[in-house]
């Protein structure tokens, strides 16, 4: 009895059975767990804090390259992203992503999605193009007479969703108006280094080019003939262009300079506030007025950004 009181004094007045131990052992391991617990969450924390490298991106992608991006015209909050080996799609406004597509080469340099039918998506790129007519899903080749598919600009006009046209490298611009089979050459010549190419309707076409060395291109007569726009003012080398569908005379280009934005079809340019250095693949939603997302490179790694006010403020969460 005495060497039963003495042993519980040293224990701190806690009795040493068999079950006791195990609760001893059970509240040390738990003492041990819950720093270790804590230091987790607080790096997860940083972690969705600083979007990865960079404050307040919505998401990180870490493929190999950021081609392209394109919204679905029945929702806001699907997105498509194009890149060198594959398609992603979000559900959430570019916050999360989904692998459509894991495949070597498979390269979604530019993307286009049908407002008559927004499970119908055309990809175009190094020696691709294909189509998806179940949101991305599943993809096939399209049966085409084009001269080559080193499509390195892609559009679809807004007014007839079988009105396509298409950059191939070594050989000029073409379009086609039966969703891609048959295509005739365009005569405007345009230069070799075109990156990217979207249509703002009208009769005839109103089209933009972007060009790394010459900036943004306009024609007014459907490709036939073009204009350098800007008079050297505004986006240098440019990667990406898009069309506002509620308001064609307004224009974003985005490049190595960042992101800009014309309010009349190119002839005057500002730089908008984005976060990133360089703007390389971009979108506006044809549903919901002013929506946009883009992208920056950054360490390597592609930073989602969205803006609901046209531009001028970027958000990530």
């Amino acid at each position: 009895m005495a060497e039963r009181r003495s042993r519980a004094n040293r224990d701190g007045g806690l009795a040493r059975g068999p079950g006791a131990r195990r609760q001893w052992r059970r509240w040390l391991l738990l003492g041990a767990l819950l720093p270790l617990a804590a230091m987790l969450a607080a790096a997860l924390y940083l972690t969705n804090e600083r979007g990865g490298d960079a404050a307040g991106a919505l998401a990180v992608l870490r493929t190999s390259d950021f081609h392209a991006l394109a919204f679905s015209p029945a929702d806001p909050n699907v997105i498509f992203f194009g890149h060198h080996h594959g398609v992603l799609r979000s559900d959430d406004g570019g916050r999360t992503w989904t692998p459509l597509v894991e495949q070597r080469n498979f390269d979604a340099m530019s993307l286009a999605v049908s407002r008559a039918n927004p499970q119908h998506v055309y990809l175009a790129g190094h020696d691709v193009f294909q189509v998806s007519t179940d949101g991305g899903a599943t993809w096939r080749p399209v049966a085409h007479d084009l001269p080559g598919t080193d499509i390195h600009g892609f559009a679809m006009s807004p007014a007839d969703p079988r009105r396509l046209y298409a950059f191939v490298v070594g050989h000029g611009l073409f379009t086609s108006s039966d969703g891609g089979q048959t295509w005739q050459q365009l005569g405007g010549p345009l230069p070799g280094d075109i990156m990217a190419l979207a249509a703002a309707g009208g009769t005839p076409e109103t089209l933009y080019a972007g060009s790394m060395r010459l900036g943004v291109l306009r024609s007014t007569d459907g490709g036939q003939s073009w204009s350098r726009l800007g008079d050297g003012q505004g986006p240098g080398g440019v990667l990406a262009l898009a069309v506002d569908p509620a308001a064609p005379q307004t224009v974003y280009a985005g490049g190595e300079g960042g992101l800009y934005k014309s309010p009349d079809g190119g002839r005057t340019w500002s730089r908008l506030p984005f976060p990133g250095d360089n703007a390389v693949a971009l979108a506006i939603s044809p549903s919901t007025p002013n929506v946009l997302v883009a992208i920056t490179v950054k360490s390597r790694q592609g930073l989602v950004y969205r803006s609901t006010d046209g531009g001028q403020s970027w958000s990530g969460g």
